[in-house]
């Protein structure tokens, strides 16, 4: 089962890369990197800021959960996120239900990777509603970004600081840990 977990992260990377090959999207990654570079840094900011707290992560014991977190953030989101803004529609009432697929789409991905292949686990009150929530997020925050970059951050901003509320994120302890690591690698 472990083997298989390892795989499917990599079938989900490999079926994106062909997705985006197919529909030639590397023609777009100019437009749409500033948003690549949105969703990318705030997936890294949640690992920043809940360290030990994590609420969502992947599995396998192929590789190392460093290793599959950064072939997600540097891979798997980047290609999910030119895949989405290259086939967006431009009118808004289009945009919506295209939203409302791509949650759908996403949520479901997620449901069967946790629930099947046990390829992603929750903890700390973390359930598939709140990753319903954050893909609504991501797809909504990374088209506005395309044309509204100063409200998109100020609006990510403000939600993250909601989501660590709710989630009682011990940022400050974590911070604390995050300057003794750095302190004991400058002793060394």
């Amino acid at each position: 089962m472990m083997r298989e977990m390892l795989i499917m992260h990599i079938i989900l990377a490999l079926w994106l890369l062909v997705l985006n090959f197919k529909n030639q999207t590397w023609r777009n990654f100019p437009k749409y990197s500033q948003s690549i570079f949105y969703v990318s840094f705030f997936n890294l900011l949640y690992y920043f800021l809940c360290k030990e707290n994590i609420l969502w992560d992947f599995k396998s014991r192929l590789m190392k959960t460093k290793e599959i977190r950064i072939l997600h953030l540097l891979i798997i989101m980047p290609l999910l996120t030119l895949l989405f803004l290259s086939k967006s529609p431009k009118k808004l009432s289009r945009q919506i239900p295209y939203i409302c697929k791509w949650v759908l789409a996403s949520s479901i991905i997620e449901w069967i990777g946790q629930r099947i292949f046990k390829m992603i686990y929750f903890t700390n009150g973390w359930h598939i509603g709140w990753s319903i929530c954050i893909y609504i997020k991501m797809y909504s925050f990374s088209l506005l970004m395309t044309k509204k970059p100063l409200i998109t951050w100020f609006m990510s901003v403000a939600s993250t600081v909601c989501f660590v509320y709710v989630f009682k994120v011990p940022v400050k302890e974590n911070l604390r840990e995050y300057y003794k690591e750095m302190s004991d690698k400058n002793e060394l």
